[in-house]
């Protein structure tokens, strides 16, 4: 696999999460990110360009179709992995059939949220507003998120619209190819309802206390090295997670490797695999899916 291939596949797996710093807001006591996922820096006005973020398709990962200048498609995904970078055009929803599991909780398959955090529920945006000075733009500049006005992607016309004027902001919940999402505009923020395959921003919040204290059960997170790989991984754990399985999953959603932890550092085999982006999975609940470059 040629080298800027390597280095795309790397900065697709990490680059969104990178530099994650997180605020607490005192009242309602959940932890957030500080800014968008994707963008550079917190927000110091509702139209700070730099901190606008990237626009998700509900329910993908971090494949490069959330970047504002990514290229289009008008072919549907059969998969939770569309094998692309491609932003979807011409459907309410990018995948067919829907499936409403994707960003479900901080270990959800395609959740592009760092270690711990997930996609926010409505109720917790609920939450989160309520506590502002104001429900519009002005008291989401004013809260401890700085929630810019970063406007939206049409998934009928892949056109970013309303910069400056509005924003939406995912939430977890789906029901069919629509979403609930929070909109903010100059002079209401509000709940409302976004079709899937439109672009929006997303803030990760911190999970709740029952999920934190399963994390930092004995059974911790596996370490995959070397990463990225030509040849194989191994994998470290603990005595705890021994007889867990574990799937490596393609971007097109297939399993190409499994099997059984029998040892506390243990050799996986990738060398017949092709090069690409992988997505390793555990059987245990309370590990996160994990990214691992194959070239």
């Amino acid at each position: 696999m040629h080298i800027r291939s390597i280095l795309f596949l790397i900065a697709l797996a990490f680059s969104d999460v990178s530099s994650a710093q997180s605020v607490t807001n005192p009242v309602t006591g959940r932890t957030w990110m500080d800014k968008n996922l994707g963008a550079s820096q917190v927000a110091i006005s509702s139209t700070d360009s730099a901190s606008f973020g990237h626009l998700y398709q509900w329910g993908r990962g971090s494949d490069g179709h959330q970047l504002p200048t990514s290229g289009t498609t008008t072919e549907v995904a059969g998969s939770d992995f569309p094998g692309h970078d491609l932003f979807i055009l011409g459907s309410d929803d990018w995948r067919v059939p829907s499936n409403p599991d994707l960003w479900y909780g901080w270990d959800g398959l395609n959740n592009p949220c760092p270690w711990g955090f997930s996609i926010p529920t409505e109720a917790e945006w609920l939450e989160e507003i309520a506590t502002w000075d104001s429900q519009d733009a002005a008291g989401a500049m004013a809260s401890l998120l700085k929630l810019p006005l970063a406007g939206a992607r049409s998934r009928m016309s892949g056109m970013i619209g309303n910069v400056n004027a509005f924003v939406g902001y995912r939430t977890r919940e789906s029901n069919g190819a629509d979403t609930r999402n929070l909109g903010i505009a100059v002079d209401v923020a509000m709940m409302g309802t976004r079709a899937k395959g439109d672009g929006n921003c997303v803030r990760c919040i911190f999970d709740d206390t029952s999920r934190l204290d399963e994390m930092q059960g004995i059974e911790s997170v596996p370490l995959v090295y070397p990463n990225p790989t030509n040849q194989s991984v191994t994998l470290q754990s603990t005595i705890g997670s021994l007889g867990c399985v574990y799937f490596f999953y393609d971007s097109n959603g297939k399993i190409q490797a499994s099997g059984q932890i029998v040892q506390e550092n243990q050799t996986i085999d990738l060398e017949s695999l092709p090069s690409g982006l992988y997505h390793l999975r555990f059987s245990s609940p309370i590990w996160s899916n994990l990214r691992v470059v194959k070239y």
